[in-house]
């Protein structure tokens, strides 16, 4: 278990950034400075949760693939260049866990969503972007295109198409891309849910253009159903009406502090769906929560860190679910953190931090560590076929965070023999915040554990939720040539290495390609992981491989894994 501390710690003004070279060394802490906000106000939707329709005829397949900083050849050639690219460090090699049981356990094992079970008026997604929340009396899973209420055991409850659920119309976009939070940290526990649409992309009439960004607030701790009890809002996903930047909302994350919460994005062109900017848009959580009567309008604050557009430095911010508060400091009331990595090689890893939103006038502000290297992995495959299961790319997936202490985590690319292919393996940072004493936010990475399984298994799409003793639980997505697409789920103790528990979901047959590639399956674009509100257990959401209707399709599982 290699545990790597921080080289160095710069705090930047946001407007000053550029791109750095992959191994530049940080500078020393200058002491951070604030970015404002843009204000606004999120306004609750009459007349959403509707059951709407379900199409079943004519099923239509579509892709949710996220998209790069770069342009799809350039892309792909970094995915080719991945499988033989120099690294500089060897992983730490985990044992493949088994479908039996080590010394810590899953009690809850159910499917979740399927593909042909989350039909989207006529349409079924690849990949699914399982999620999952879990309340104390509730489990939320949502894929692309579905959501799913059910029981602590699985029992369903009920499920609606995104479309249905939000009463999102589908003339502006089937939804996609969906994320789920169990909010604990809070006077009134809630329910997050957001999801994407996206219309008027590759035609030159801007009349066309559509972004959309859907979030749904249940209303209860425990929602009865998808139906009723929820409060849900219809945000503004477009950037740069009106010029040549215009641009629409891809890949969300959601995470809250104790007085916010927050959706990124990142925003691609219109045109040509090439990277304009990485937005961060907060929202007043004691206002947005306080909703058991009525639904109320929440105070919104938005964020746009890069000067230019195109700044790679500056992408997938994902925001903390903080489990517990971060502490207050001088002149910082209630800070909520975001976690990001530079896109392509480097050793740059980005801390950022919203602070006073109460009070109405928040700021933002960024720093910069480095630590051990990553970059894009390659594509894994797959037995008995020549179709490559796509890993993603190096961006950061997920951020949990208890206290002071964020933990994240991204895939990269990695190699355990000398002279051999490379592999794909996960790197987990884990770093502490505070501030200085003018309230400056100061950071530091205590460990960064960078591990996968071994030759020729590829670890991707991994997720990560930490408890209150500082252990982290994980989704692990794998393949490769003697693994049919699966998900394992993984425990590990503050600086101790990663322990393989059980592969929960295997899979069992090698997926088609995904249109419009015919190399290629989709997988991920991200698995699952939430820690229990009892602050101990976490649930886990994974993607595996099956045979449904005669034909290798993705399929969801639930667990609970105890450490």
């Amino acid at each position: 278990m290699r545990r790597r501390s921080i080289v160095g710690v710069a705090a930047l003004v946001i407007a000053t950034i550029g791109s750095a070279p992959a191994a530049a060394a940080a500078p020393a802490p200058t002491g951070s400075v604030e970015a404002p906000a843009e204000a606004g106000r999120a306004v609750p939707v009459a007349g959403a949760g509707t059951t709407g329709s379900q199409e079943v005829l004519g099923v239509t397949p579509a892709s949710s693939a996220p998209l790069p900083v770069v342009d799809a050849k350039t892309y792909q050639r970094q995915k080719l260049a991945a499988v033989a690219a120099p690294t500089s460090d060897r992983p730490d090699s985990t044992p493949l866990p088994s479908r039996m049981q080590t010394q810590q356990s899953v009690t809850t094992l159910f499917n979740g969503l399927d593909r042909p079970g989350s039909i989207n008026n006529g349409s079924v997604f690849n990949p699914p972007d399982t999620i999952v929340g879990k309340s104390p009396n509730r489990i939320v899973e949502a894929t692309n295109s579905a959501v799913r209420l059910s029981t602590n055991t699985g029992g369903t409850l009920q499920t609606l198409n995104l479309n249905a659920f939000t009463g999102a119309a589908t003339a502006d976009g089937l939804m996609f891309d969906p994320k789920v939070y169990y909010d604990r940290n809070a006077t009134n526990p809630r329910f997050f849910v957001t999801a994407l649409q996206v219309a008027g992309r590759d035609d030159a009439n801007a009349a066309n253009d559509v972004s959309r960004i859907w979030i749904a607030i249940s209303r209860a701790a425990d929602p009865a159903s998808l139906s009723s009890g929820w409060c849900f809002y219809n945000i503004e996903g477009r950037r740069n009406v009106g010029t040549a930047d215009a641009s629409w909302a891809d890949y969300p994350g959601l995470g809250a502090g104790a007085d916010s919460f927050s959706v990124t994005t990142n925003q691609f062109r219109f045109t040509n769906r090439t990277f304009t900017f990485a937005i961060i848009r907060t929202f007043n959580k004691t206002v947005a929560e306080n909703n058991a009567a009525a639904c109320p309008t929440i105070p919104t604050f938005t964020f746009q860190p890069a000067a230019a557009a195109g700044d790679g430095t500056q992408f997938t911010i994902q925001p903390a679910q903080h489990y517990t508060s971060p502490s207050s400091f001088v002149n910082t009331t209630n800070p909520a953190y975001f976690l990001s990595t530079t896109s392509g090689t480097s050793t740059q890893y980005h801390v950022w931090r919203v602070r006073n939103v109460a009070g109405g006038s928040p700021t933002l502000a960024h720093l910069i560590l480095t630590s051990t290297g990553y970059g894009i992995p390659p594509d894994s495959p797959q037995p008995g076929s020549a179709i490559l299961v796509d890993t993603g790319d190096n961006r950061l997936l997920q951020t949990a965070g208890i206290g002071n202490t964020l933990v994240g985590t991204l895939t990269t690319v990695c190699n355990f023999t000398a002279g051999t292919a490379n592999e794909s393996c996960s790197m987990t940072p884990r770093v502490a915040v505070s501030a200085d004493a003018a309230g400056g936010l100061t950071a530091s990475i205590v460990e960064n554990t960078f591990a996968g399984f071994t030759d020729n298994i590829f670890v991707h799409h991994n997720s990560i939720a930490t408890n209150s003793a500082l252990q982290s639980g994980a989704t692990w997505e794998f393949s490769g040539s003697g693994n049919f697409l699966s998900s394992a789920a993984e425990i590990k103790n503050a600086g101790g290495a990663w322990s393989g528990v059980l592969t929960y979901a295997p899979g069992t047959c090698a997926l088609p390609a995904t249109a419009p590639s015919t190399t290629t399956a989709r997988s991920g674009d991200y698995s699952g992981a939430q820690t229990d509100p009892g602050l101990s257990t976490f649930w886990l959401a994974g993607e595996q491989a099956v045979t449904i209707s005669a034909a290798c399709q993705w399929r969801t599982r639930i667990a609970q894994l105890v450490p």
